[in-house]
């Protein structure tokens, strides 16, 4: 799978490359992101609830979503971290499962990816 066809339906690839012109670093990133670990920080502070980890969790990765270009995840990561300035968890966990859902879908294709 080529890394343009890795943003079909995840992410917006033209302003990715707009940022980065080297496939090569794109690539590079996006095989960073597989191992990032602040969705499961997200996931663990939330069931815990822990508002202040959680939003620690889901800032972070709103901030990895926008640099990389990953509007899928981008979109709702975002709504879940404003839940979560509000102080309002029971928000936020009602959003998980679609978070959950994009991420799990982004992962896959990501993972899909041609070295």
């Amino acid at each position: 799978m080529t890394t343009r066809d890795v943003y079909e339906g995840i992410g917006d690839y033209d302003r990715m490359t707009a940022c980065i012109a080297r496939e090569e670093s794109i690539r590079k990133f996006l095989r960073m992101f597989l191992k990032d670990e602040n969705f499961s920080i997200l996931q663990k502070a939330i069931a815990a609830n822990d508002v202040e980890r959680a939003f620690y969790g889901a800032h972070t990765l709103k901030g990895v979503c926008q640099n990389l270009c990953l509007t899928y995840i981008y979109e709702i990561v975002y709504i879940v971290t404003e839940a979560l300035r509000d102080g309002n968890i029971e928000e936020a966990r009602r959003l998980m499962p679609e978070l959950k859902e994009r991420y799990d879908k982004a992962i896959i294709r990501i993972a899909e990816m041609d070295d």
